[in-house]
Parts: structure tokens; C-alpha cells; sequence
């Protein structure tokens, strides 16, 4: 099997986002995958999104992945169809108004870990509580691991205003893709699938850029040449900020969580 190229892959813990494709790519933008709502559902009446279990609870893990958990709210069928044609984007700064959060990198990592259901002592336990409240009311956490469903008519936003006809989709492994039409991403279209994986990252060569999504993620990583940045500044159709020279994929965590490379231009 052929080697996936570089440009196409998200850099090790250890890299930081700008070294690691500085031959392809002078900009990383890092867009938060939005929390959205969906009207006349909240997750307690259409639970969505991947059913969190705790490995230490199982004797045997085959037996969990043969038969995972059922939840009894579970969506309807054709909810992904819902989310995209009348879901609404919340934006992160909004959410972060609404629970009274005063610093942003404590609520952003809060909001990744409550969206994992990760249970470490870094979690704000105040704002995780509070998070549960406006799901309560209907506020969905950001899709992760993969391209979000409410996200598509943005990136349709964005591709198109960059001149982009077809894109090709990618798979978490870059084992699986698939060229499509730009306009499958629109709102009135169904949502973008590849067979028998998640979409976890979309590619096109002219102009050259790169949108990937990592594994627990909450985020895309929106790489792109100095050009493609002017043309079309991804801040205008996403929200999010630009990595700096010591940014990492997982620039949620504390820097020292893990030993890290020094940028080459720190």
C-alpha cells in the first residue's frame, strides 16, 4: 500500500501543528466543531452522538463492541437529515456567555472534556454542571472525532467562496476516500457519508488545503497556504484562532501533558 502523503496526516503529540506541514502549508486554523440545537429536540428526547463506556466497568471488551449500550432516547431514524437542514450552530463564545465563564481555555477544555465525558481533575465542575443544564434545554454538545453534520453548510460557505468545485473525503486512517461535488455539502443536500467510515478529513489540490478532524477531537485543524488564507479567511465562516508556533492537536490539554518537540522557529 502506498504511503499517505504527509500533508494529508495530523502531526504526533509531540509536533507542533505549523512544523509538522511547513513544507505544504503556512496556516493552521483551528475551527471549533459548533454546539447546535436542533428545534423540537433536546438530548434527553433524541440522544445523539457516540455512547461513552468506560472499559473498567467490562469483563470483556468483545462483548461490549459486539453488543454496546442501548440508550432508550435514542434519535429517530433520519435525525442526521434534521440536524443539517434545520439544525442551528451555537457558537462557543455564546455558550460560554450564557454559563458565566470568565476565562475561555478553562470553559473550551471543560467543554471537550464534558463533550467526551471524560472524568479528570482538570474539568471546571461548575461549568460542566452548568453545560448540563442547557442541555437540558436543548443545547446539543459539538459533534467529535469527525465532520460535523451542522458544520457541512459551512464548510459549503467556505469551499465555494475559495472557487472549489470537488473536494476529496477522507477516513480517520486515510485508507478510504472518495471525490465529491462541493455542493453535497449545502444544507439541502444529504448528509456527506463515506462507506463504512466516518469523514475525518477533506483535501483538495488546487487550491492546496487541508481540513481534518482528530481522534476525540472537538475541532478542525484548517491548514492552508499563505494565498488561500487571503483569498478567503477561514475566521469568517468558522469560529475559532490560528495556531502559533508551539500549538499542538491537542491544544486542549495542559502543554506539558505530554513531552513535546520545541518549534523549530521558537
Amino acid at each position: 500500500m502506498a504511503r499517505t502523503p504527509r500533508h494529508l496526516l495530523l502531526p504526533p503529540f509531540e509536533h507542533p501543528l505549523l512544523d509538522w506541514w511547513a513544507e505544504d502549508y503556512d496556516h493552521v486554523f483551528i475551527a471549533f466543531n459548533p454546539f447546535f440545537r436542533v428545534p423540537g429536540y433536546t438530548p434527553q428526547t433524541a440522544a445523539y452522538g457516540p455512547i461513552h463506556a468506560n472499559r473498567g466497568e467490562f469483563d470483556d471488551i468483545g462483548e461490549l463492541i459486539d453488543n454496546p449500550p442501548v440508550r432508550e432516547n435514542e434519535a429517530p431514524e433520519g435525525f442526521e437529515i434534521r440536524i443539517k437542514e434545520r439544525g442551528q450552530p451555537v457558537r462557543w463564545d455564546e455558550v460560554q456567555r450564557d454559563i458565566g465563564a470568565s476565562d475561555f481555555n478553562t470553559f473550551a477544555r471543560t467543554a471537550w472534556l464534558w463533550t467526551l465525558e471524560a472524568k479528570r481533575p482538570d474539568i471546571d465542575r461548575v461549568m460542566a454542571a452548568s453545560l448540563d443544564g442547557l442541555a437540558h434545554y436543548g443545547l446539543y454538545p459539538p459533534e467529535e472525532d469527525t465532520l460535523p453534520v451542522v458544520m457541512e453548510p459551512m464548510i459549503h460557505r467556505y469551499l465555494t467562496a475559495l472557487g472549489v468545485d470537488d473536494v476529496t473525503i477522507w477516513s480517520e486512517f486515510r485508507d478510504a476516500s472518495e471525490e465529491i461535488d462541493v455542493a453535497e455539502f449545502s444544507r439541502t443536500n444529504p448528509p456527506v457519508r463515506l462507506e463504512e467510515h466516518f469523514v475525518s478529513a477533506i483535501s483538495c489540490d488546487d487550491p492546496k488545503i487541508l481540513i481534518a478532524w482528530a481522534h476525540d477531537g472537538v475541532e478542525a485543524f484548517v491548514a492552508m497556504p499563505d494565498a488561500v488564507r487571503r483569498a478567503a479567511p477561514p475566521e469568517r465562516f468558522f469560529e475559532g484562532r490560528y495556531a502559533g508556533i508551539d500549538t499542538h492537536v491537542d491544544w486542549l490539554n495542559p502543554h506539558d501533558f505530554f513531552a513535546r518537540k520545541t518549534s523549530r522557529t521558537s
